[in-house]
Formats: C-alpha cells, sequence, structure tokens
C-alpha cells in the first residue's frame, strides 16, 4: 500500500510516527480512538485535536485509506468492494449483512492457485499473496463505507488462506488486537481446500479461530476433478488432519459442500460423505452453486439436494444450507475474480 496511507499500520508504529512529528505521544490514542471507536476517517472531524496537529498529521499522512476502489451493492444488502492494490492488481472483498450479524469476506490472495474447477476466482489463475497490510485495509475501507464494524471475519473470498498463512495469521493479530478492532478470535473463519499443514498450524495457535473445509465430496477421483489440491492432500491425509485438529482443540469443524447437479449430488455421494464425517465433531453446511460466465456446471436441484440433507440428517450430521447472496452482482461464494 502507499506510504501516504495511515492505515492500516500498527498503533506502535503509529504512536512512533506521532512522536516523530514532533506531538505528544498521546494523539496517537485520541487518532486511534476516532477510528476505531468512532469510525471516523478525517483529520479535519478530529476536534479534539488542535488544529495544527490536525495539519501535521494531514501533512504526514494525505489520506487515511487508499483510494480509487469501488463499491457495488447487490439487491439483498450486500456490499462487494473492488480494491486496487499498488502494483495495479485488484481483489474483492464482500460484506454480508444480516439481522444480528454483519460478515465481511477477505481475501487472501490476488487469483487463486487451487483452481477449483466450478470457482470463477480458480478460473483466472494465481498472482501472488497479499500482505498483511492488503487483508487489513480490505477490511477497514468496508468499515468505512459501511460506517460499521464486522460482528464476523471469514477468509472465504479470492485465494486460499492457508497458502499465505503468516500475511492471515498477521491480518487476524492485528483485528484482533485490542488497540484495533479488538474482535474476538471466535468470530473469524478460515476456509481451507484442505492444505494440512495450515490445518496443523491453526489448531497450535492461541484463540478459537473457525475453521471450515471445503471439502465438497468425499470420493477422492471426484475430488481431484473438482478440487486439484486433492491431489496433493487426498481425503485420507485430510481427514487424519482433521482428526488430530480436533484432538488438540475439541473445536467443531465444518464441511462445505457445493452441490452440482448430476455431479456430486447422488445417493452414493451422499453415503461417502456419511462415512467421512463418522466420528468426527463436525458440522456440513451445504453451499447452493452460484454459475458465473463460461462455468459449465449447474446447481443441483431441489429435489436431489432435499434427499441429500435428508440421508446427512438420518445418520445424525448436523447440516445447514447457506443461502445464496450477492449474485446478482457477483460476489456469492465462488464468483469474486477482481474485476
Amino acid at each position: 500500500m502507499s506510504s501516504t496511507s495511515l492505515l492500516p499500520i500498527r498503533f506502535e508504529d503509529f504512536q512512533k510516527a506521532v512522536a516523530d512529528l514532533g506531538l505528544e505521544k498521546f494523539r496517537a490514542r485520541q487518532v486511534w480512538d476516532w477510528l476505531f471507536g468512532k469510525l471516523v476517517f478525517e483529520f479535519e472531524a478530529m476536534t479534539n485535536l488542535p488544529a495544527a496537529a490536525r495539519e501535521r498529521l494531514r501533512e504526514a499522512f494525505p489520506r487515511i485509506l487508499p483510494e480509487g476502489y469501488e463499491i457495488q451493492r447487490g439487491a439483498d444488502g450486500t456490499a462487494k468492494l473492488a480494491l486496487p492494490l499498488a502494483d495495479g492488481a485488484r481483489v474483492e472483498a464482500v460484506s454480508l449483512p444480516d439481522d444480528d450479524a454483519l460478515t465481511f469476506c477477505l481475501s487472501s490472495q490476488q487469483g487463486c492457485p487451487v483452481g477449483c474447477t466450478f470457482c470463477r476466482t480458480g478460473s483466472l489463475g494465481f498472482h501472488r499473496n497479499l500482505t498483511v497490510e492488503e487483508i487489513a485495509v480490505q477490511l477497514m475501507v468496508l468499515v468505512k463505507v459501511l460506517h460499521a464494524k464486522p460482528t464476523n471475519i471469514v477468509f472465504m473470498g479470492m485465494g486460499e488462506p492457508f497458502l499465505n498463512r503468516p500475511a492471515v495469521f498477521g491480518a487476524i493479530d492485528l483485528f484482533t488486537d485490542p488497540k484495533q478492532l479488538g474482535l474476538a478470535t471466535r468470530r473469524i473463519t478460515i476456509s481451507t481446500a484442505g492444505v494440512v499443514e495450515g490445518i496443523a498450524e491453526l489448531a497450535k495457535r492461541p484463540g478459537e479461530v473457525n475453521l471450515a473445509i471445503s471439502l465438497h465430496t468425499a470420493d477422492d477421483d471426484a475430488r481431484s476433478l473438482l478440487v486439484p489440491l486433492n491431489r496433493r492432500y487426498p481425503l485420507a491425509r485430510l481427514r487424519q488432519a482433521v482428526v488430530d485438529y480436533l484432538a488438540r482443540t475439541n473445536r467443531r469443524v465444518s464441511f462445505e459442500v457445493t452441490l452440482l447437479r448430476g455431479v456430486n449430488d447422488r445417493l452414493s455421494d451422499a453415503l461417502n460423505l456419511v462415512r467421512f464425517c463418522e466420528g468426527l465433531l463436525c458440522h456440513v453446511n451445504i453451499v447452493r452453486f452460484n454459475p458465473f460466465p463460461s462455468c459449465s456446471y449447474r446447481p443441483s436441484p431441489e429435489p436431489a439436494e432435499k434427499e441429500f440433507r435428508k440421508v446427512l440428517k438420518k445418520a445424525g450430521i448436523p447440516v445447514t444450507v447457506r443461502r445464496s447472496r450477492g449474485a446478482d452482482i457477483l460476489a456469492a461464494c465462488g464468483q469474486l475474480a477482481g474485476r
């Protein structure tokens, strides 16, 4: 991000910058209270700072947040942010409002190396990892635009979070820092296509960050076609990673299953999933497929989805269906493309 943009920056670094400007160190706390408490992003409005202090801060940081971003709004209240990065690349992040919650879906990479065949992001290939700052600025721009803090954060945007672990974990530390947003770790979810090293590392970290695994099918051949990463981390290895994670954390794992017509929505597919889940503290989240241009897959018909759920429930596996949001602006799961 530009060096002339104040956010994102850690409080300790900002405090030092304030002192270097010849201002009292407590001015940094005042600015932080405006930013993260009152959600005010203009120095001019920070009225408890002397005019001279505001002017020095304005000269040092001409922009509090990067500019040039675009916002699209869907009919259901979903908002999609397209954020330009310093190298000209763009990433997307999504805000999902609900009755008593506001969820931000953040990206961890520009593009995605996993290449899931039913995902628009994966079809564009991989460009690079995002930095901690580039992840954090997605959140802060959404906070500014919506004038609201998120109740939940999910790393389900562009990219595979566990292939960029240093930046993702760094961003989580930033979001949960009491001096910044102060979010509880249990309000954060990482969604992975099955990078077992990332699952193991998350299990060892403090806090209660949630784990969601984009499983989609419990058949190795079919999963390798849908999620090419399965060739590197086949189901047996992935399941063992989940077993180890549960033994260490005792935190429930969510399995994401996007049902595709005639691909993974048959009785045999449901029974395979039942066997995979047997003995695991888990929850299955059925995701309705969101079509996009150039994709040949189609959503599973409602009767097939209903029977699929029925098999899981009969086996005692908790199952829910995720409501599709933002499809009219290509902001639903699997539709982000950075443009």
